[in-house]
């Protein structure tokens, strides 16, 4: 999600004309000759683009015109890298000769990284940016892999000295922004993607990173203009929208959040969240007839699926339960009660149920 402060290179018409030559070399089965740079260069698209099979084939065409040549050879270690190669990454950056190139000094660097060696990693760093002159591309990739590591105070060394060389940056800025947002500093946050929201208005990003902050804090009617401007930006985000019905269900306007569930739902029908929190809605509206059927189509779907935790069936038999309760299911109401407490024997909203729906000497044998 980060913006660059200038129109990236990939973007450009030179790269989209270097690109359709090496993809053409590939359709008609001729060869071409690429200088090393542009090698990499497309290397690091298709990695960037999580096709590493492309890029690993780039490097390898590249190498049998250019053998041993340093950049090529970044390029494959930081692909190894990027498949938790990292001995083997190593083996490579080591064997490259190349020591005044500021890119093989940042690769040492991410490597020392992935070992959690963070002193020696911090000192390659140090070096590749001097030896870029503060290049501001070279200070954005080490923050951000900083950040992805979680090793948060070294993260912010290198954005304040960012932020220092450049503080009008928009990229450093929202650096800032989501560094605030990952370590918990809410209302700091705010203020920073607010302060970027002042001059970009229209990037649902900032909306988006707002609208979350707001959720966590129980700030639910905040929470909800996020995610109205985003739709306002973008008719089609239906994330937003997703998240626009999480708040107005927060806030128990059931039946506005069964529209927009309902809506989501017709778009995508194998969506079990949706569907549940469809019979949710209809479950607070006392509609238990359809909230039932909706609770029953609920539990068909998350059968097919192996990785959901334990916990939502668990709920799911207890709203499942109470439904057909009230529907006059007694017996599919003791079953699904039950099957519940298989799961759990001491959840409290079966338990709960427990008292309401079973006979008091079956409900005292639960209790011992």
């Amino acid at each position: 999600m980060m913006k660059d402060d200038s129109a990236s290179y990939y973007d450009s018409q030179e790269f989209s004309e270097l690109l359709e030559m090496y993809e053409n070399m590939l359709s008609d089965g001729s060869s071409v000759y690429f200088d090393s740079m542009d090698i990499a260069n497309l290397a690091e698209y298709y990695s960037m683009n999580g096709d590493l099979d492309k890029s690993d084939a780039v490097i390898e065409y590249g190498l049998r015109l250019h053998p041993s040549d340093s950049d090529i050879l970044i390029s494959k270690a930081g692909n190894l890298l990027r498949r938790g190669q990292k001995e083997e990454a190593s083996v490579i950056a080591e064997s490259i000769q190349d020591t005044d190139n500021q890119e093989l000094l940042y690769l040492k660097g991410i490597i020392e990284l992935a070992f959690d060696r963070t002193d020696t990693a911090d000192a390659y760093f140090t070096q590749a940016v001097e030896m870029s002159d503060d290049d501001p591309g070279m200070l954005n990739d080490i923050i951000v892999k900083y950040m992805d590591n979680r090793n948060y105070d070294l993260c912010q060394k290198w954005l304040d000295m960012a932020l220092l060389l450049s503080p009008e940056s928009r990229n450093f800025i929202e650096l800032q922004a989501d560094l605030f947002f990952d370590t918990g500093q809410s209302d700091t946050a705010i203020e920073w993607y607010n302060h970027l929201l002042d001059e970009f208005a229209y990037d649902t990003y900032y909306w988006e990173q707002l609208g979350r902050i707001y959720y966590e804090k129980n700030d639910f009617a905040q929470a909800r203009e996020c995610f109205e401007f985003i739709e306002a930006i973008d008719p089609e985000n239906k994330s937003a929208r997703m998240m626009k019905a999480s708040c107005i269900f927060c806030l128990e306007d059931w039946d506005e959040a069964y529209k927009i569930y309902k809506a989501l739902l017709e778009e995508d029908p194998s969506s079990y969240t949706l569907l549940y929190y469809c019979g949710r809605c209809l479950y607070e509206t006392g509609r238990y007839e359809e909230a039932y059927d909706k609770f029953l189509d609920t539990l068909a779907m998350l059968m097919l699926d192996p990785d959901v935790p334990q916990e939502m069936f668990v709920e799911l038999y207890a709203y499942l339960a109470n439904s057909a309760f009230r529907t006059n299911r007694s017996e599919q109401a003791r079953r699904f009660l039950y099957e519940g407490l298989a799961l759990d024997p001491d959840d409290e909203e079966l338990r709960q149920i427990a008292s309401e729906i079973l006979p008091k000497d079956e409900n005292d044998l639960l209790t011992k």
